[in-house]
């Protein structure tokens, strides 16, 4: 072989060498970037909206909190909410962190007399609206509340051992101050929409016993005016 061969050779070896070395690093670098985003994963804090276990509770620790107060339109009420809060270990290293709305406390801003919708935590609120004397027809036009209506998981219906929204809720009314609590619907499957339609009326449609219902209902009593079923479509 020639000197020049030889030398050239070389170069490429250590070319070659270089590229290898350099590639190596790379490949280090990456798993351990990896790896230190597994772990940060895996160990960090979760937050899961409308989900209570009420299963075993041996590895949960729990905590209450109360909420920011909203106010009532055209009241002197505040309504606040107190969170239920769950850790518990989801895996060896995660842990995993839950905040739900259980109940609310009602609190009269003039007088500062108050007083909790129901008497104990052990349901899950899903929703929980203002309803008002009229419908608002420009955003400066002021509103008076006159009912609240609450979506409320009371029980763990498909025994997983959680109350969440694949339970049946039951639909709920109150007054501005969280007095005369009734339950307006219970057992439903699946609840698609409650709106005021109107300064007097509420709709209300939702699933029952795999039947689609609607339903009006009267404002500021809360009284239904008329139910009807729903037609099936042919969805083929």
């Amino acid at each position: 072989m020639k000197p020049s061969e030889s030398g050239f050779f070389k170069y490429v070896w250590r070319f070659n060498a270089l590229a290898i070395a350099g590639a190596a690093v790379v490949c280090i670098l990456l798993g351990l970037y990896a790896a230190a985003t597994i772990f940060k994963e895996e160990t960090r804090s979760r937050r899961v909206t409308n989900v209570v276990n009420v299963g075993e509770k041996d590895n949960v620790s729990e905590e209450f909190a109360l909420g920011s107060p909203t106010t009532i339109a055209g009241t002197p009420y505040v309504r606040i909410p107190l969170y239920r809060g769950q850790s518990y270990s989801a895996s060896y290293y995660s842990k995993r962190s839950e905040q739900n709305a259980v109940n609310y406390l009602f609190l009269n801003i003039s007088t500062n007399e108050s007083r909790w919708l129901f008497e104990r935590a052990g349901q899950l609120i899903v929703d929980s609206r203002v309803l008002f004397s009229k419908l608002k027809s420009s955003p400066d036009e002021p509103q008076t509340g006159v009912g609240v209506f609450h979506v409320v998981v009371e029980r763990d219906s498909n025994g997983d051992n959680r109350l969440t929204e694949k339970d049946a809720v039951s639909l709920a009314t109150s007054a501005v101050d969280g007095a005369n609590y009734r339950k307006l619907i219970e057992g439903i499957e699946q609840l698609y929409s409650v709106q005021q339609i109107a300064d007097d009326k509420v709709l209300v449609l939702y699933q029952k016993n795999q039947q689609t219902i609607s339903e009006l209902y009267s404002l500021p009593r809360m009284e239904r005016l008329m139910q009807a079923n729903i037609p099936k479509v042919d969805l083929k």
